[in-house]
């Protein structure tokens, strides 16, 4: 066989040398760009030979320089987008080619056959790969990957063997490969398509087959049974007294129920019969028609509420999480939502067992516990934490009561002493010993001369609580709550709650007073909340000064209202005579000069003084800003600037 001729010619020294000097001179400018053939605009000179020399293998003939290798092609076809429908109609356009050419019996290669391997059956599916000496001999590919040659469509004579090696199959249409290009590009739901290509005709085609199958098949049954009732009559009727019987069970009728569509002349009479016999209730057909019905003895969850905007239904999961009417108490409704059973149950010891196993991998550090994977292990370990956390609990208690005792003063109803003896076996004895220690026992008995019970001695003790040591039900002072019934946060001690004084053996002041009390308390105490109380002595230090201190002994100082308008940053728009400032600032001057302690005089202290703004302004001219970078530069050094 001869080899095939290069796609590419092959150029001798003296052409790449004269190449290359043409395109150095197109660099320089010495000689014009080259221009593009097709398009007739100009080729960069500068751009590198990759991009402007067309590739070998691209094929096709170098008519000139051009660049058209590089560009997409805008050809019509390229431009056509096939959508859902036309690759449908397109994969439907092929197939019924494909099945005219196998009504004509003609082959040609790609097409799906049957053919028989090495001309032994059975037939195997395979591809026509070649096709050679007009149509005699073809080369085929099987399923497996092996490819058998120069298959002829008959076998030999010497064989005998009617059947022919290669024929027409139904899966021929089963891949069917279409060139996408010739007619378009496939748009993204086209490739992604699930029923691409799919043929409802065929599939109903199918279906009906198959039940056509099935209905001849039971026409059979039938005329078999009614071939072996008219045989054996006798039978017949010991079957007829079994299902009439009160049994519900479907083994007896089972041979009477495989029909459950058609039913013939002579059972509709037995039906009958039975209905008129039984009053409408029994036999073997009865229980036949009876389970085919769909009977809903339940309220459907859909119905439940007609309202739209109630409870949502989900038709595809048939869920309705929510409850649909909760306006009705959970006790009396019949249906409360699906969630609601989430909530009860084991569902609540599994959320619980899926946090616990949550809460020890993240606590612990260990490897995951998993309750899906290793429920035994999960469960286990639950049981011990939880037991452990019970132990924990009753001795802590157990050190309260061993240090501080009166255990044997607690209740018996749940308390600190039943959690303590919870160990005991003697636990329950206890308890009863605990509920009798807490009441007094009455018993009314009447005796005889001889000392015999005449009345009483057999009846119940009667327990009556103990009476309290405290006064009950006593309002002194006209007061109408006792004392201990109102407690205060603030001031932490007990008092009234029908006037709140917290002064015991106080007159009732009623409505009034306890708005006053309340206000007063407020102002004291605060309100019993973290920082309440401090915030009511800060409310009172910021109160005007009293008379006869210093400003009002000297007649010239009358207290702001606002006393914190004094500190802090100082108001540009405030008016102080400066007559005063200059004597706030001679002085703090000599203030500073006293520091000394050894020039300090004895009663140089001074107590309840208070800050005028005057003296505030001269303090803020007098203080140090160390905060300031430009303090502690003098006046005559210079900076540089950048």
């Amino acid at each position: 066989m001869a080899s095939a001729a290069p796609s590419h010619v092959t150029e001798t020294i003296a052409d790449r040398k004269k190449q290359r000097e043409l395109a150095e001179a197109r660099q320089s400018g010495a000689m014009a760009p080259a221009v593009d053939v097709k398009t007739g605009a100009m080729i960069n000179p500068h751009n590198p030979d990759f991009i402007t020399k067309r590739p070998w293998y691209l094929g096709g003939n170098d008519t000139g320089p051009s660049l058209d290798h590089q560009t997409v092609a805008k050809d019509a076809k390229d431009r056509v987008t096939l959508t859902l429908n036309s690759a449908d109609l397109l994969v439907k356009e092929e197939r019924r080619k494909l099945k005219e050419k196998q009504k004509k019996g003609k082959f040609e290669a790609g097409m799906w056959v049957e053919a028989m391997r090495n001309n032994k059956g059975p037939y195997r599916i395979c591809q026509i790969v070649k096709i050679a000496k007009k149509g005699t001999q073809f080369d085929l590919k099987y399923e497996d990957g092996k490819i058998e040659r120069k298959v002829k469509f008959k076998p030999s004579k010497k064989k005998l063997f009617n059947k022919p090696r290669i024929r027409m199959t139904k899966t021929g249409a089963r891949s069917i490969h279409i060139d996408v290009e010739k007619h378009g590009h496939e748009s993204y739901d086209s490739k992604r398509d699930t029923y691409h290509g799919y043929e409802h005709e065929t599939h109903t085609k199918r279906i009906e087959k198959t039940f056509a199958e099935r209905e001849e098949m039971r026409k059979q049954l039938r005329e078999k049974k009614k071939k072996e009732r008219a045989e054996n009559p006798d039978a017949q009727k010991e079957k007829d007294v079994v299902s009439d019987s009160d049994l519900d069970s479907d083994v007896e009728s089972g041979d009477d129920s495989d029909d459950d569509f058609v039913q013939n002349d002579e059972a509709d009479r037995v039906l009958t019969t039975r209905l008129a016999r039984q009053g409408g209730v029994g036999g073997a057909q009865m229980k036949v028609t009876a389970r085919n019905l769909r009977i809903r003895e339940d309220t459907a969850k859909y119905l439940r509420n007609l309202d739209a905007n109630s409870a949502y239904y989900d038709p595809k999961s048939r869920s309705m999480r929510q409850n649909p009417n909760p306006e009705i108490p959970n006790d009396e409704a019949q249906f409360a939502g699906d969630n609601f059973a989430r909530i009860s149950g084991d569902a609540v010891n599994l959320a619980q067992t899926q946090m616990f196993a949550w809460d020890a991998t993240e606590k612990s550090g260990t490897e995951e516990l998993h309750p899906q994977a290793n429920p035994s292990q999960v469960e286990l370990l639950k049981k011990k934490f939880q037991k452990k956390s019970v132990d924990l609990a009753v001795q802590k208690k157990r050190k309260v009561l061993d240090k501080y005792g009166g255990q044997e003063y607690l209740d018996g109803s749940g308390g600190l002493a039943t959690a303590v003896d919870e160990e005991d076996n003697n636990a329950a004895a206890s308890r009863q010993q605990d509920k009798i220690r807490f009441g007094v026992s009455t018993v009314n008995q009447k005796y005889s001369r001889d000392g015999s019970i005449l009345k009483g001695g057999l009846a119940k003790p009667k327990q009556v609580a103990l009476e309290s040591k405290y006064e009950e039900d006593i309002h002194p002072n006209g007061h109408t709550s006792v004392w201990g019934s109102y407690f205060h946060m603030g001031a932490f001690s007990w008092g009234y709650a029908c006037d709140h004084s917290l002064i015991k053996n106080s007159y009732g002041t009623g409505l009034n007073g306890r708005k006053a009390n309340d206000k007063a308390l407020l102002m004291k105490y605060g309100t019993g909340v973290a920082g309440s109380a401090a915030l009511a002595q800060a409310r009172g230090m910021l109160k005007a000064a009293p008379s006869g201190q210093r400003g009002q002994a000297n007649g010239n100082f009358e207290p702001p209202n606002n006393r914190s308008k004094l500190y802090g940053e100082a108001d540009p728009k405030a008016k102080i005579d400066q007559n005063e400032v200059k004597a706030a600032l001679e002085g703090y001057d000599k203030k500073q000069e006293s520091e000394d302690t050894r020039k300090r005089k004895y009663n140089s202290v001074e107590t309840n003084v208070d800050v005028t703004e005057a003296e505030m302004e001269a303090y803020r001219l007098r203080k140090e800003k160390s905060a300031d970078p430009m303090a502690k530069i003098s006046s005559d050094e210079l900076l540089d600037y950048k």
